[in-house]
């Protein structure tokens, strides 16, 4: 910089300087010391929300250089107090109550007198400012010394996160009171342009970004970026194997590469080839994508790299990108632009699209959503990148649905897969950098135990068990379970349960929220565990009910008005005359909710911190409903006054289950909470919900006594009623093991039924409905070229089905019942039937290629003509077995039982007794 150029200078200027304006900023701490020893200045709002007046009742000019003092002292407040409200639990006294006088001395002593400089350097990186790491000692002594919070350690990681709160602190006190502040543009050499507007914003969104990691979790004193553990992920490379039969039929095999996931894509950016531009992170839940989606913005923010962070379920999109893209900037007000309409040309961006399952439905069903919404990145990219590559675009998404729009990303590297912190067998994988020797659930143990202040070298040896490897390897989980385990209310030496878990952090959020610092303290008292807990499903229900994940406080009212929960919602409003609408959104805000930033209609909108809470006490609350069911129909028979039916029943699971489709994530926890159910109370509610499915097939799903708009929503909502009664009805004889036997009205009456809730397939992804079927009473069912890929056939009772032609590629049927089944050309490719009973089944031409038929009873079984080449027959039954024309070449056949079989015409490798 010239020495003509402008600069603001904040404290002690060097003589070079002397054109230049001289602020001691040491000196405006000192100042409001001694004005908080006369009265003044004591509340932290008289200094941080305040304008320029402060500098009158200081006794100061309203110099640029006065000013800017004013605006880096008011930013640090307002940034300490943002810190202290977000760990509020942490403290012995409210926010607003603590020692002001005792802060300025502090911030006094531990500031010096460096000459600091205001230019454009400022604007660009406020948090390089000297003075930033002496005010974020002082805060931590303050912290300390006047014993606000105990734990050094949470002190220091609370103080850690002061420059990035400071940052944020600045951009909006500059913000709010850009006026009153104008004096020091005209001090700064660099005018206001448009293009310093445009750069500007990017200044604060990059600081924004970077600032997210630094948020507290949940209620911790430390933040995302502290525990961070760097993520490895993989992605798959094609090989080509010749099958065994012939070298024409080949099938492909896929090698995995272990990679590290930031250097990976670091590496795609650095090539930015715009044939290459999309990459697609996935993974299931809780397994990290997210969290590093977030961790990845923000590197590549403090690289001043351009990048935008969208979160997809915040996105309002139909079927263009560009005005979606346009409306989500303009909400955040930070960028004056829309970067998919620059106007400079130049701008090289990369755009971060996180959860694409969690797109808003639109009307459309999500898998469509999704599917447009790649095609529209695809085609914008595309156009972007015509003459160089100035977009890359990077989704994130749970695994079932980017893996359903795989092929369309057929480049190498295209689809990259998160690894988690420990992985149990490598062989599957290729690791040449030795990357999964390494246990990244010690390193996270370690860094969670720096911040809590807490001695842990590695995973607690409690925690290390077998039954609790798949838990603590995942993110998310293993973060919980630590919680868990520090409550010490678990027993982890038992086969522990997931809902076990989440039931213990409820628990854990209702004791913490009546500590009486604690800021959900008022909005739940007065309340039992149980009514929080009925609330908080009702909350889960009404953001299930819409897309998912949000919800508002006006849907959060009707829901509890329909279920019969108003006297308890009016109870706990009652506390808050002035705002019912208040006493929700203070319960949402103090647990495990936050404000999403978007509004549906005119109302504010609130999501889960994360989508499993939400799936957890949505399983909940469709169990207790099946309680209920079950309870009114019992005493409906003892009572003949009480006239509750199965047509009432399915009314009201039809409003429960009808608005929204369950998943495989909420069917997990539905199982989960079904176990923690006795054998005996599940087994009465497996009878009471197959007598239902009995009705319904008899008589059909009374919808027309539900609030559905037309008879398309109708029949829509009664499709996701009936697979959920079928769902829910599985996870009953999961927990049983035992069969109910279901009459069905007719033979085909099943294969009817599974037709209408399967639907038209799009694309091979399993169908959630297909892995509903085991323990299921199937026999003698019509099933004639049925679609069953990869359908959960556990040990169902198939006896005497016909099965002709049914398309049972990759089934699971062990244990499963097909006694005198018809199995004739059935595709039964590498289908597991280990230990199945196929006592006399007709399996005549059909396909059992690589099926695992492991200790099958395949006695007088017709398998004339059947492709058994590569199958696995150990220990198999095939005594009197028909095996003529069979070809059993490259199976496995030893333990195999071929007394009396039939092998005229069989090829096989070997010869087999059959005496």
């Amino acid at each position: 910089m010239s020495e003509s150029a402008a600069g603001i200078p904040v404290s002690k200027p060097q003589n070079i300087w002397k054109r230049q304006v001289k602020v001691n900023l040491r000196s405006l701490f000192s100042t409001l010391g001694k004005a908080a020893l006369n009265g003044a200045f004591l509340q932290w709002d008289d200094l941080a929300e305040n304008g320029v007046e402060v500098l009158d009742a200081l006794g100061l000019s309203r110099t640029p250089g006065e000013l800017a003092g004013l605006l880096i002292s008011q930013s640090l407040m307002k940034a300490m107090k943002g810190l202290l409200k977000s760990n509020a639990d942490l403290l012995p006294q409210e926010v607003e109550k603590l020692p002001l006088k005792e802060l300025y001395r502090q911030i006094t002593d531990f500031l010096e007198e460096p000459e600091l400089i205001l230019d454009r350097d400022f604007f660009e990186h406020p948090e390089r400012l000297p003075i930033v790491a002496p005010i974020q000692a002082a805060f931590l002594r303050w912290l300390t010394t006047n014993n606000l919070i105990s734990n050094y350690q949470e002190a220091q990681s609370l103080s850690n996160r002061l420059p990035a709160y400071f940052v944020s602190a600045l951009q909006e006190q500059w913000k709010d009171k850009r006026d009153e502040y104008s004096l020091l543009l005209d001090e700064i050499d660099t005018p206001f342009n448009n293009a310093w507007k445009r750069e500007r914003g990017w200044l604060h969104y990059r600081a924004w970004l970077q600032k997210q990691i630094d948020e507290p979790i949940f209620w911790e004193a430390f933040s995302l970026k502290q525990i961070y553990v760097p993520l490895r992920g993989f992605y798959e490379e094609e090989e080509i194997k010749a099958t065994i039969d012939t070298d024409d039929h080949r099938e492909p095999s896929f090698k995995r590469i272990v990679i590290k996931l930031q250097e990976q894509l670091e590496t795609w950016l650095e090539a930015a080839k715009s044939d290459d531009a999309i990459r697609l992170l996935t993974g299931g839940p809780g397994s990290g994508k997210s969290s590093f989606c977030k961790v990845f913005a923000a590197q590549q923010a403090r690289l001043e790299k351009q990048v935008l962070y969208i979160p997809l379920h915040r996105l309002s999109f139909s079927t263009d990108l560009v005005t979606a893209v346009k409306t989500f900037v303009q909400h955040d007000g930070f960028l004056p632009e829309n970067p998919l309409e620059p106007s400079d040309q130049d701008l090289q961006l990369l755009i971060i699209f996180d959860g694409l399952d969690e797109l808003s439905m639109q009307g459309k069903i999500a898998q469509e959503v999704a599917h447009n919404f790649i095609n529209e990145v695809r085609e914008q990219v595309k156009s972007f990148n015509q003459n160089k590559t100035r977009l890359q675009v990077l989704i994130s998404g749970r695994d079932v649905v980017v893996q359903s729009n795989k092929n369309n990303f057929k480049k190498p590297q295209q689809i990259i897969t998160i690894l988690p912190y420990w992985v149990d067998k490598s062989d599957n994988f290729s690791d040449v950098d030795n990357l999964l020797k390494v246990d990244q659930r010690h390193q996270w143990w370690q860094q969670y135990g720096q911040a809590k202040g807490k001695n842990y070298a590695q995973l607690p040896p409690e925690l290390s068990g077998k039954n609790l490897q798949e838990i603590t390897a995942q993110p998310l989980l293993n973060y919980l379970i630590a919680l868990t385990f520090e409550r010490g209310e678990v027993q982890f030496s038992q086969e522990t349960n997931l809902n076990n878990i989440y039931d213990n952090l409820l628990k854990a959020v209702y004791e913490r929220g009546y500590e009486k610092n604690s800021p959900g303290h008022r909005a739940i008292e007065g309340i039992t565990e149980k009514d929080f807990v009925l609330i908080l499903m009702e909350i889960a229900l009404s953001c299930w009910h819409g897309n998912g994940r949000t919800t508002t406080v006006r849907e959060i009212e009707e829901h509890c008005e329909n279920n019969g929960l108003k006297n308890l919602l009016k109870n706990f409003q009652d506390s808050f005359q002035s705002d019912s609408q208040g006493s929700i959104t203070r319960l949402l805000t103090a647990f495990y909710f936050r404000e999403s930033g978007d509004l549906r209609g005119s109302e504010k909108t609130f999501e889960f911190t994360h989508k499993s809470f939400g799936e957890y006490l949505t399983a909940r609350r469709i169990v207790d409903r099946v309680k209920q069911i079950h309870k009114k129909l019992q005493d409906s028979e003892n009572d003949y006054d009480n006239d509750y039916d199965p047509r009432q029943a399915l009314i009201a699971w039809a409003t429960l289950c009808g608005p929204m489709a369950i998943d495989e994530y909420l069917f997990s926890f539905i199982v989960n909470q079904m176990q923690l159910q006795s054998r005996d109370e599940v087994k009465q509610w497996q009878e009471t919900l197959g007598h239902l499915i009995e009705y319904l097939l008899a008589k059909g799903m009374p919808m027309e006594k539900t609030n559905c708009r037309n008879f398309q929503e109708e029949m829509r909502q009664a499709r996701n009623a009936e697979e959920a009664l079928l769902a829910v009805f599985n996870a009953c004889g999961r927990v049983t093991e035992e069969i109910f036997p279901i009459q069905w009205p007719s033979p085909e009456a099943f294969g009817n039924w599974l037709a209408r809730l399967q639907g038209q397939r799009i694309d091979y992804k399993p169908m959630f409905v297909l892995n509903c079927l085991s323990f299921l009473d199937l026999q003698n069912c019509l099933l004639i070229c049925r679609d069953l890929y990869r359908a959960n056939l556990v040990e169902a009772n198939l006896a005497g089905a016909n099965l002709y032609r049914a398309y049972l590629y990759r089934a699971y049927l062990e244990r499963a019942y097909l006694e005198r089944a018809n199995l004739e050309r059935a595709n039964l490719y590498s289908a597991n039937l280990e230990r199945a009973n196929l006592y006399m089944a007709n399996l005549e031409r059909a396909n059992l290629e690589r099926a695992n038929l492991k200790r099958a009873n395949l006695y007088e079984a017709n398998l004339y003509g059947a492709y058994l080449a590569g199958a696995y027959l150990k220990g198999a039954n095939l005594e009197g077995a028909n095996l003529e024309r069979a070809n059993l070449e490259g199976a496995f056949l030893r333990g195999a039982n071929f007394k009396d079989a039939n092998v005229k015409g069989t090829i096989l490798d070997t010869e087999v007794k059959t005496e």
